[in-house]
C-alpha cells in the first residue's frame, strides 16, 4: 500500500477502521465458492475478535 492514503484503505472486517500498514496489518485467506478472499484487519486484536463469518 505503499503511497496510498487512509481513503483508499481497505476497512477493517471487525472495526471498519482504514487498514494501514501500522505494522499490526493482518490478512485472512480462505477459499469462498472456489475463489480466494481475503479479509484485512488493522491490528492483531480487531484479527482475533472477527468470528470468520464476514459481513454475508
Amino acid at each position: 500500500m505503499t503511497g496510498s492514503s487512509d481513503e483508499d484503505a481497505p476497512a477493517c472486517q471487525a472495526c471498519e477502521d482504514p487498514v494501514t500498514e501500522n505494522g499490526e496489518r493482518r490478512v485472512v485467506s480462505v477459499v469462498e465458492n472456489g475463489e480466494a478472499v481475503h479479509y484485512e484487519f488493522c491490528s492483531v486484536a480487531c484479527r482475533e475478535s472477527w468470528n470468520g463469518l464476514g459481513s454475508r
